[in-house]
């Protein structure tokens, strides 16, 4: 008769188991009143421009010379200084987030544009010298869009 004590306490250990979250790790658990899951959030997309990541993801060349820093949602811009006109080239580099497009203009001609999504990617764009007909940069975007952007000349321009 030990036979069915022995199934018996099988059938309580693999219960036992099997709520414990002894399960694949991403397994949600529904047992209980607490309706726990394991299943790992989504990431949600940012709803204002601080909560962007940084868009310099590592450290400038030595000499770089940072000449805007800024963030908003939609249109914006920015007139950079005279020392920008003479480099050789500036970099923009941006990050955004929203249902749409952020796009970077000058003299009503486009410089970059990127499709914005869910606000995780980081943008590049080396404008060189001959692309800056002028040093006001119109940022173009619906009011859905929330950016962050960085423009830099390189060492020794």
């Amino acid at each position: 008769m030990k036979l069915p004590l022995l199934a018996a306490s099988l059938s309580a250990l693999v219960l036992v188991s099997a709520c414990s979250g002894g399960a694949h790790p991403r397994a949600t658990a529904t047992h209980g009143a607490t309706g726990v899951s394991t299943t790992p959030a989504p990431e949600q997309t940012p709803t204002s421009p601080d909560r962007l990541p940084n868009p310099v993801q590592s450290s400038l060349p030595v000499g770089s010379k940072t000449l805007y820093t800024g963030s908003g949602h939609g249109s914006g811009g920015v007139t950079l200084p005279a020392s920008a006109g003479k480099a050789s080239s500036i970099t923009a580099r941006w990050t955004c987030a929203g249902p749409s497009k952020f796009n970077i203009v000058t003299s009503g001609k486009p410089l970059a544009s990127s499709q914005c999504g869910n606000g995780i990617a980081v943008f590049t764009a080396e404008i060189p010298h001959a692309k800056m007909h002028e040093l006001t940069w119109k940022f173009s975007a619906p009011d859905s869009v929330i950016w962050r952007i960085v423009v830099t000349q390189p060492p020794g321009n």
